[in-house]
């Protein structure tokens, strides 16, 4: 059962990746065909479609700005706002930015429970809403039908790993040592996408079962390009002088865990303070080869 699992997750992460690209408009040339090929895959990408199209633009048009960290799907303290709060607030933090519930827990949650009801739904439409639900349920009972409980089984244990695994992408694209967090006007829309994402380069099969989603930077640069051509150009721009992006490998990856807070004054993710007075410093990530 354990092969059908991974088989499963892996085919669960690669369709959210596809709706992914519809809600950018991009993975087809007509508009109207994202939308609807969007909103089918919805129950398999266990996403409402209306309302993570405005959820994720916010991401997009936010990203690497300070005051608008609320865009994010991860939130990132200051360390002057650290060291600025209290007690019960940094205790709060510590728990949240733990890999326990960023990893283990929160991923799950928020597809299993939370996205069954966003917030940004009232200002897209409760009707759509309901229609995903919908779809889910019926999506849910045919599974039921053809292998009955224990095929119930193996949907949840492979959204739970597709859940694990792709949290890992937003954290580390948005969270590793030398990403740039600024403010408007000073932050550009460039600057911000080239220096506030990175790519993931973990082999050829995690760009497959991804659509190439690692290649985030370019991806923020301009996210009309669709997946299954990010790669290809994302590597022409690097061979013709045109980008350089701060690549991150798997393991490099997990370090990014250490680093919690940003430190506005010298431009980086840091680990919590030893002290509150005192900081201690990080060991800068070697570049993937």
């Amino acid at each position: 059962m354990t092969p059908a699992i991974i088989l499963a997750a892996a085919m669960g992460l690669r369709i959210y990746m596809i709706q992914h690209d519809c809600l950018h408009r991009s993975f087809f040339s007509s508009k109207n065909c994202n939308d609807c090929i969007g909103t089918l895959l919805s129950p398999i990408a266990m996403t409402p479609y209306k309302a993570t199209r405005y959820i994720h633009g916010l991401h997009h048009k936010y990203v690497g700005d300070l005051e608008h960290r609320d865009a994010f799907e991860i939130y990132t303290m200051t360390l002057d706002e650290w060291y600025s709060a209290p007690k019960w607030k940094r205790l709060q933090y510590r728990y949240y930015r733990s890999p326990l519930v960023l990893v283990l827990i929160g991923p799950f949650l928020f597809f299993g429970v939370l996205r069954r009801f966003p917030l940004k739904a009232l200002k897209t439409g409760l009707g759509e809403l309901f229609l995903h639900n919908v779809f889910l349920a019926s999506y849910l009972a045919l599974i039921w039908w053809v292998a009955g409980w224990a095929g119930i089984g193996v949907w949840v244990a492979s959204v739970y790993l597709a859940c694990t695994f792709g949290s890992l992408i937003p954290y580390i694209v948005h969270n590793f040592e030398s990403i740039h967090w600024g403010k408007r006007p000073e932050l550009t829309f460039t600057t911000a996408a080239l220096r506030g994402s990175a790519v993931l380069s973990w082999g050829r099969l995690f760009d497959l079962v991804t659509m190439n989603i690692g290649y985030h930077d370019l991806h923020h640069l301009n996210a009309k390009i669709p997946g299954y051509k990010l790669r290809e150009a994302h590597r022409k721009l690097e061979a013709d002088g045109l980008l350089k992006s701060e690549k991150i490998s798997f393991f490099m990856g997990l370090r990014c865990f250490r680093l919690k807070l940003y430190d506005e004054n010298n431009d980086r993710m840091v680990p919590f303070p030893y002290s509150p007075r005192s900081q201690p410093q990080t060991k800068p990530l070697q570049p993937a080869e």
